[in-house]
């Protein structure tokens, strides 16, 4: 109520001409973006767009292309998954849809480790959590489904 009251008064003061002291907070063209606002908006549509690609991507690899001391994102029962085999040839399976916001990780060669491009989350190669800001690990896949 009290703003239009005060709109009431800021528009009859335009009416016959005079100026209104509070008429600049109340000027709808006072907002200005701040810079980081520009960083805020790219990073939210770079995080869309792996949330998407990950989503629809199409996987070529299977189970059996993966070799020992070797991670990558495979086919596995016709869904995506993410597959480790360490130096003794054990296999560990993964679902890839990150615990934090659902996007999809990726392996990471270099850190032996699943990361999510958007957030940041990495888990080791059998699911658990290493950084957040996920905190429940990745869903184990059964390897012999």
């Amino acid at each position: 109520m009290t703003t239009g009251t005060m709109a009431g008064h800021i528009l009859a003061d335009r009416i016959i001409g005079r100026d209104n002291p509070h008429a600049a907070i109340f000027d709808p063209a006072r907002f200005k973006a701040d810079p980081g606002m520009k960083h805020f908006i790219v990073e939210n549509v770079n995080v869309a767009k792996e949330l998407i690609s990950g989503k629809v991507g199409i996987v070529h690899k299977h189970v059996s292309d993966i070799g020992e001391d070797e991670g990558a994102v495979v086919r596995h029962n016709g869904k995506r998954a993410g597959a480790y085999k360490d130096t003794s040839g054990t296999l560990f399976l993964v679902d890839t849809t990150c615990t934090h916001l659902g996007c999809e990780v990726e392996w990471n060669e270099g850190e032996r480790s699943w990361d999510c491009p958007c957030h940041g989350s990495r888990f080791d190669y059998a699911g658990h959590v290493i950084e957040g800001p996920a905190v429940e690990d990745l869903k184990v896949l059964d390897a012999q489904e």
